[in-house]
């Protein structure tokens, strides 16, 4: 048998928000009763001088924030980048020590723990003198 809860899910898409419920509807006012559908046309067709100037002021200021998200979306990928790269060395500089600490333990040391025995001429410079 199919589960009920289910097929009652919705999406994102298919709820409507209060914005999308109240645009639909409109507020009954004595004024607004009083109106003829002619009334309300015309009225409706007025335009102020000013609209076309504070859309256009709109539609800037929406795209400027537009460009600064953008911005700030960049930068927190790349320090997000920066972080990740030092994690990854850190991880890998840990697996590295704990292998060669489990070679140790096992008694196999992969790396002599001590040096060669140098000879004076091996770090000196040579000098010739000539009488």
């Amino acid at each position: 048998m199919e589960s009920e809860a289910l097929r009652n899910l919705k999406t994102m898409r298919q709820i409507r928000t209060s914005l999308d419920l109240t645009r639909g509807q409109r507020v009954k006012t004595t004024n607004s009763l009083a109106k003829t559908g002619e009334e309300v046309g015309h009225l409706q067709s007025l335009r102020d001088r000013r609209v076309d100037q504070i859309l256009a002021e709109e539609r800037k200021r929406f795209a400027a924030q537009e460009t600064a998200i953008e911005k700030s979306r960049r930068r927190v990928l790349r320090s997000r980048e920066r972080l990740a790269a030092t994690i990854n060395r850190n991880r890998a500089l840990t697996e590295l020590r704990h292998e060669l600490q489990r070679v140790r333990w096992e008694g196999r040391d992969p790396v002599p723990t001590t040096k060669a025995p140098s000879t004076a001429r091996g770090y000196l410079k040579q000098m010739e003198l000539r009488y």
